[in-house]
């Protein structure tokens, strides 16, 4: 049994952990659980840290670590090999956020670091990227530092209260000097933090299946292509966005083949495999699957694929037939599509489909899977739009919202066109721009413009927009002149006519329900010749 000994406990104070993260001491294993703390979560813990409650213990294992590039919260971190690393086994989340935001605070772009402390109220607060605080609110990150503190309280000392500053000053003592207990643990053995690790979190809440799947195989030490927040982040660097870890687990359990949906992870690879060379194998297929989606189906974001299943299923595809070309690409381009109508239909689409969809590319030629994959799917040739799927949480608005954009809508007030990954970073491009009123119409897609999260539009603004621009969002002559005549109901219910059929056009057009899905018939004939 390998030696283990009594973990010795220590006390740490949010500037020692500061320290520790910017030297690049502290080191986060790949097999810990991505950060999953909310901005409520952060702001706890800083009114814990001001009222002196507990905030728990850290567990943290000390150990050589390699030269590596870390990302731990906002920050980045080039960190030089170390014999004496300190790497967190519990406590992960208290960590990054106390260093996140006591660092990047005052210039994170990620809202949940942007915490701020209100002298007026003695309460903590995020800050969105695009809010202006109140000048009663300063951020933690200058809490830290008292020389940057003595330089804000002196900038602002022509309004600053004596109360206020007297808060701002025990705020700043009580961060800086909280003690944090925590345990070391001295051990050569990875199976011993493993063994810390999974009691820890058995007896708590369960793991899910990619945190377990990321424990038993990442190992201690992984570049981003081996773990799976890393393999969430290569669709990210497309501009497809981030895929979750239990998506990417799918993916990678898709590309070794058999059932998508097992949990037994225990003997995944054999004693000669390398686990990590399969990951960045998976990583490359994810790209090409990527790709596919946004070129030849249209599909530009993570958050507009109805359906997420076929992203496995095209890993899949990858790893037997190459990246889809020619007559596979088209018919692989119609089962998306029509897999995404026939889920409205059904309202989901069950495992045992899941399961049958990635068995079904594990034949011997490309076209020959992705025609499976198409008799696999009941076709509506009489597809029409449902108009109040406006919320994402309904795989009909993400088609509804991808007809928008297939016409490539403009910025009404600039008339440029607009960046549809920037967009769909900020969530939801849709945006209402008449009030809600006596009409069914306005909250469904016809009182729903494409425009950037936090921009708005007026009527008269449409309604004087250039031709070409308000065509781009559905928006024609006969719409400006109801707009600028201020006849809501008649202008919304045209427009309604008018999504309805641009949205059903654009699925026809990339689903083509009336079209041959076998063989071309050129490579029919040249079989039989």
């Amino acid at each position: 049994m390998p030696s283990l000994e009594r973990p010795r406990v220590e006390y740490r104070t949010p500037e020692d952990l500061v320290r520790d993260v910017e030297q690049g001491t502290v080191r986060i294993p790949p097999f810990q659980r991505a950060f999953k703390w909310e901005a409520a979560d952060i702001v706890k813990l800083f009114d814990s840290l001001l009222r002196g409650f507990p905030i728990g213990n850290l567990l943290l294992w000390r150990r050589p670590a390699p030269a590596q590039r870390l990302q731990v919260g906002p920050l980045t971190i080039d960190a030089e090999e170390t014999g004496a690393a300190l790497w967190v086994v519990d406590g992960q989340q208290r960590i990054v956020s106390l260093v996140g935001a006591l660092t990047q605070a005052h210039q994170a772009v990620d809202p949940r670091f942007r915490v701020h402390l209100d002298l007026d109220s003695g309460e903590f607060h995020t800050s969105g990227t695009r809010q202006q605080p109140p000048r009663s609110w300063i951020p933690v990150s200058f809490l830290l530092d008292t020389a940057v503190l003595l330089r804000w309280m002196r900038s602002n000392s022509n309004w600053l209260t004596e109360s206020q500053l007297t808060l701002a000053d025990q705020a700043a003592k009580a961060i800086r000097e909280y003690q944090i207990p925590t345990y070391v643990v001295h051990s050569s053995d990875e199976s011993a933090l493993l063994e810390i690790f999974t009691r820890m979190n058995t007896t708590g809440k369960r793991l899910t299946k990619s945190e377990v799947f990321q424990a038993l195989h990442a190992g201690t030490v992984a570049d981003d292509l081996t773990t799976l927040p890393g393999l969430g982040r290569i669709t990210a660097e497309s501009g497809f966005g981030t895929i979750d870890d239990r998506l990417a687990l799918r993916c990678v359990l898709a590309y070794r083949g058999g059932d998508v949906f097992r949990e037994d992870f225990r003997q995944e690879f054999a004693p000669g495999d390398d686990p990590a060379e399969t990951l960045r194998e998976v990583a490359g297929a994810l790209r090409d699957a990527v790709d596919f989606l946004r070129g030849t189906c249209g599909i530009p974001h993570i958050r507009l694929l109805p359906y997420s299943h076929v992203l496995p299923t095209l890993v899949r595809f990858v790893k037997l037939h190459g990246v889809p070309a020619e007559r596979a690409a088209t018919l692989l381009r119609r089962w998306v599509w029509r897999s995404a109508v026939a889920g409205t239909r059904a309202r989901g689409v069950s495992v045992a489909d899941i399961r049958g969809q990635v068995a079904a590319v594990d034949v011997p030629k490309a076209v020959d899977g992705a025609a499976e994959l198409l008799r696999r799917v009941q076709p509506f040739p009489d597809f029409v739009p449902e108009l109040d799927k406006i919320h994402f949480s309904h795989a009909m608005a993400k088609i509804n919202t991808l007809g928008l954009l297939s016409l490539e809508p403009r910025d009404p007030a600039s008339g440029d066109l607009l960046d549809t990954t920037r967009l769909l970073e900020n969530g939801s491009p849709l945006r209402p721009f008449l009030a809600a009123g006596g009409s069914a119409l306005t909250d469904t897609l016809a009182n729903r413009l494409v425009l950037p999260a936090g921009e708005r539009t007026s009527p008269a603004q449409l309604a004087s927009a250039p031709a070409h621009v308000a065509a781009s969002q559905l928006i024609d002559e006969r719409g400006q002149q109801l707009l600028a005549d201020q006849h809501w109901e008649a202008f919304l219910s045209h427009r309604a006519t008018a999504c309805t059929t641009a949205i059903a056009a654009h699925v026809d057009r990339m689903s083509e329900w009336g079209a041959r899905d076998g063989r071309a018939m050129t490579d029919i004939l040249r079989s039989a010749a």
